[in-house]
């Protein structure tokens, strides 16, 4: 399928069902900032579907200190709504999630997870949890809790037409404590997305962050981002992708610490997509100088 941006993509800003999590606020601009420059490590990630439907998805990464860790992911769907997937990696932290759907109420999604410590650590396990997660055409609501380790986390977000505000809190309940929130506004047109966000830390204090999106035509995307830390640094970034061609697609981005970030993606088959990227110092510094490649098989 060609990587060319479809009429969705284009107008990022306009509604599908629900006003979406409070992550995807700003999802646009901060994917095409982040995404495909990997560096200082190169991953391999193979996805496989058995017939009975259980998808496998294997990775391996290898950084440039010489550390390497894989893991192994299965998933799938025994009944109706229901999904269970179990991973596994070679520090020995094995995870397992059970996913309800639209069981008990539409629009209503359950989630039960665990996870054991990793070899080198004592103890059965290291994390239940539980979480529920509501979606309806006006509200979307999470909230997620932590039984042993005392962490809970809620958000919520609404829209009205093309504005989108949600809210997020993180409380320690064996500290009975404040741990995190946030605040962010989201606007929408034709093509472009616009979003501000205010972060705050009981110790550090408030931070803040605003960026734009803008699918410029089907072949070109640009973005920026200007943050505001809670020491009164700036940091500014922006970033430019270009389709080549409907297999090739090439990205580029500098930022205020006088870092250029390179990437070229491209589809060798149909189950075979490579990305080479690359880090580098404007200043010519070399010791700043960092590579990856990334290998995603699909067969």
């Amino acid at each position: 399928p060609s990587t060319r941006l479809s009429n969705t993509a284009r107008s990022s800003g306009r509604m599908g069902k629900g006003p979406g999590k409070f992550s995807d606020l700003g999802k646009a601009a901060s994917d095409l900032l982040s995404k495909d420059f990997g560096v200082g490590k190169n991953t391999v990630e193979l996805k496989t579907k058995a017939p009975d439907a259980v998808t496998f998805t294997t990775n391996g990464t290898h950084k440039s200190n010489g550390a390497a860790d894989a893991s192994v992911q299965a998933e799938c769907k025994p009944a109706a709504g229901l999904t269970v997937k179990g991973k596994i990696d070679t520090a020995g932290v094995t995870s397992t999630t059970f996913e309800s759907e639209n069981a008990v109420l539409a629009g209503l999604k359950l989630t039960l997870a665990g996870a054991t410590p990793p070899l080198d650590k004592g103890g059965l396990l290291s994390s239940v949890s539980c979480g529920a997660e509501y979606n309806t055409a006006l509200v979307h609501a999470l909230c997620n809790f932590d039984y042993l380790k005392g962490a809970a986390s809620c958000s919520a977000v609404t829209s009205y037409g093309p504005t989108k505000c949600g809210a997020s809190l993180a409380y320690d309940v064996n500290k009975g404590a404040l741990k995190a929130y946030a605040a962010k506004v989201a606007y929408g047109g034709a093509g472009y997305t616009l979003t501000g966000a205010c972060c705050g830390d009981p110790k550090t204090g408030l931070s803040y962050n605003c960026s734009a999106h803008h699918a410029v035509s089907p072949d070109m995307q640009v973005a920026c981002e200007v943050g505001i830390s809670s020491d009164s640094k700036t940091s500014i970034a922006a970033v430019g992708s270009w389709v080549l061609d409907a297999d090739t697609t090439t990205k580029a981005k500098v930022d205020s610490c006088g870092m250029l970030g390179l990437s070229y993606k491209r589809k060798l088959s149909k189950a075979t997509t490579v990305t080479f990227a690359g880090c580098f110092d404007i200043n010519l510094d070399a010791s700043k100088t960092k590579t990856g490649i990334a290998l995603n098989l699909s067969p």
